[in-house]
């Protein structure tokens, strides 16, 4: 695997909001590095939702054939050949928003979809937790604009899982098998206390 992005660790651990520099590193690193990090939500009326990631996947380049970006630029995966860290929100079979941060520097699209977080599985029900759709998209992941990530402590090497990617065997066999799917498998106590 690709060597770890640094995360500035020389500031606050809590509530401290992720920097869009942070993207401009390799796709799949920086989708194990996501995990454990605190999504971040505001409403109109002020109320905030903080819940860490549990599950990402990573796509990554041109070469890469699951990738919405295998086969260029098009109005819909524009977003991704842009600047990092920015919302790529796009719609999936009509009925589901799903969640995207840009990577790598523009011209070389990359993205993590974000597949679950703290109490929620699955990238159509995380967007729908978080009421998050086309509004958002290509927005820069900065508090003001309602959504962000802060940083929280790495988890550790033990607690993650590499897995191949789900629902994409349309992109053969070699990428079908790549082991970009990052699963944070780590039940918090009951009693802990939460963001």
């Amino acid at each position: 695997m690709e060597t770890r992005p640094s995360i500035p660790y020389n500031f606050p651990m809590r509530r401290t909001v992720i920097p869009l520099g942070f993207f401009e590193g390799q796709t799949p690193a920086l989708a194990r590095e996501l995990l454990g990090q605190a999504l971040c939500r505001r409403w109109p009326d002020g109320r905030v939702l903080r819940l860490r990631v549990t599950e990402t996947e990573a796509y990554h380049g041109f070469d890469d054939k699951a990738s919405h970006a295998h086969r260029g630029k098009t109005p819909r995966n524009a977003v991704m050949f842009g600047r990092p860290g920015r919302a790529y929100v796009y719609l999936c079979y009509g009925v589901h928003w799903l969640l995207n941060v840009t990577t790598g520097r523009p011209g070389h699209p990359g993205a993590i979809l974000l597949r679950g977080v703290e109490g929620v599985t699955g990238p159509g029900r995380l967007t729908k937790r978080l009421d998050i759709g086309r509004a958002q998209n290509a927005l820069p992941l900065q508090k003001v604009h309602g959504l962000w990530l802060e940083h929280r402590p790495r988890v550790p090497n033990t607690e993650v899982e590499a897995t191949p990617r789900v629902g994409i065997d349309y992109a053969g066999p070699e990428w079908a098998r790549v082991p970009w799917r990052f699963v944070w498998n780590h039940k918090p106590p009951e009693n802990a206390k939460r963001d």
